[in-house]
């Protein structure tokens, strides 16, 4: 459900606010250098707000001089505390709600921000280079960050737009709803915001559409490849680095010549923004809500009632078989290339739109379905229930996947294990002739797993291949 829908909210327009799915998070995140580049009055000025914030912690952490029983020091990290807001229906609250940057994580953080100025950093322009001089900051710990220190802010526009679309509001207590710099320290506060029916009444709070990425602009990665990170350190420092760097190693080098961050940082800000138009043709992140609906209306999926876990499988097996349907026989396998038809999406797209539409025909037959549930040895990709007994378990792999027959040869099996679940469901997504070629075996592997773990596993290979299939007419 949509915010705009739940709220009946006819029109958006051109409205620059994004519109989050209130009954699941979308894996998106506020990305800070789109608020350093954002032209909108009320967030003008912000960032330069978030980085005095960020210069107050480092001079704490200095003033403490390496003592982390300090004052000061202390003082920095109760500063450095971050919860994860649920609020806003974005990034990995799923899987970690309400941990954002805890206790330990400050520690950790100031610890990191202690050693850096030990290097003779004592000044960063952005503090997005904290992701490439420490390790665990991440797009989600950065866009938490974020979403605290202008949490004020975003109230101030959800309350904008409330009041433009008549939508109503009450009064809700708001953790770190701003910082006293006075006292250097969080305050709570009670607002006015719209509320969340789907995740207990808890708050709503709305973002600018353009604030929204899936990677930090700035990030290891990026700055690895837009300076050639290995290849400079090899000619220019005679340095024997491996293609591969390691998070702590790309840190250590950042450090020793911040010189090269600069440099990086520099051809960043000149870089053109991206825009969310572009960032959605990229992926199916958010895109998936819309596509399943109209999927699922144009499509319709009856199955019968559910005797015994036998049937229950057959009814699961369905859903996977009908969702091979769409994608070779209704043009589907389009959705899982990008917009060009030049590259197939990633892993996680292709398991977001499995997501986006069998959830309809799950709902209409009472069949829990849940996505990457936490089995204790990792999160399995889907897991489908009616009751105790009645549970199938889903793993879906790219067939290009380095990692691919350790899906089915030893990660379903545990998760199937450890959920006492005996019927399971791998299903593989082959985008080339080499894929197919791949998957060629993948029956007498599955038998052999089935026979070696006492267990059932049925295998759909899906047919993602761009250039073999017939037109419609021919069809």
């Amino acid at each position: 459900m949509l915010f705009s829908e739940y709220f009946n909210i006819k029109s958006l327009g051109d409205e620059d606010w994004f519109n989050p799915i209130l009954t699941q998070d979308t894996l998106l995140f506020i990305d800070p250098f789109a608020v350093f580049k954002s032209k909108d009055e009320l967030f003008k000025d912000t960032y330069s707000e978030m980085m005095y914030f960020f210069q107050q912690a480092f001079e704490l952490i200095a003033h403490a001089g390496g003592n982390k029983n300090n004052l000061s020091y202390k003082k920095a990290e109760s500063m450095l505390l971050f919860p994860e807001e649920n609020a806003f229906c974005l990034g990995y609250s799923k899987t970690r709600r309400g941990s954002g940057t805890g206790p330990l994580w400050a520690k950790t953080l100031a610890s990191n921000i202690n050693s850096i100025i030990a290097r003779g950093v004592t000044h960063i322009s952005h503090f997005e280079e904290l992701g490439i001089f420490c390790t665990g900051v991440g797009p989600d710990r950065l866009s938490d960050m974020t979403t605290n220190l202008l949490k004020n802010r975003f109230i101030t526009y959800t309350q904008r737009i409330c009041n433009l679309h008549e939508v109503p509001m009450k009064k809700v207590r708001v953790q770190n709803a701003y910082f006293d710099y006075e006292f250097k320290r969080w305050c709570d506060s009670e607002c006015l915001l719209p509320v969340n029916p789907y995740k207990g009444n808890s708050p709503v709070i709305l973002v600018p559409k353009d604030f929204l990425n899936m990677l930090p602009e700035i990030n290891s990665d990026d700055f690895i490849n837009t300076i050639d990170l290995a290849e400079r350190m090899r000619n220019d420092f005679n340095y024997e680095i491996d293609k591969n760097l390691d998070k702590e190693k790309i840190a250590e080098i950042a450090i020793e010549h911040y010189d090269l961050v600069k440099e990086y940082i520099d051809i960043v800000e000149k870089r053109e923004a991206c825009t969310f138009g572009e960032l959605m043709k990229r992926t199916l992140r958010y895109a998936w809500y819309d596509l399943s609906k109209e999927i699922v209306t144009l499509n319709k999926f009856v199955f019968g009632d559910v005797d015994n876990d036998t049937s229950f499988f057959d009814k699961i097996f369905g859903f996977t078989q009908y969702y091979k349907d769409f994608v070779e026989l209704r043009s589907g396998y389009k959705l899982l290339w990008n917009e060009s038809k030049t590259s197939p999406r990633s892993e996680e797209d292709v398991q977001i739109l499995f997501k986006g539409i069998l959830d309809e025909h799950c709902r209409a037959n009472n069949i829990d379905f849940t996505r990457e549930v936490n089995q204790g040895m990792g999160p399995v990709d889907f897991r489908f229930s009616s009751g105790y007994t009645n549970r199938v378990l889903l793993e879906a792999k790219l067939a290009k996947n380095s990692k691919f027959w350790n899906g089915l040869k030893k990660q379903l099996p545990k998760y199937m294990k450890i959920d006492s679940c005996k019927l399971g469901i791998f299903l593989v997504i082959a985008f080339t002739d080499k894929d197919i070629k791949r998957v060629n075996d993948i029956q007498d592997i599955a038998r052999e797993t089935e026979e070696y773990y006492n267990i059932t596993i049925k295998t759909v290979v899906v047919d993602a291949r761009i250039d073999n299939k017939e037109s419609a007419s021919k069809l």
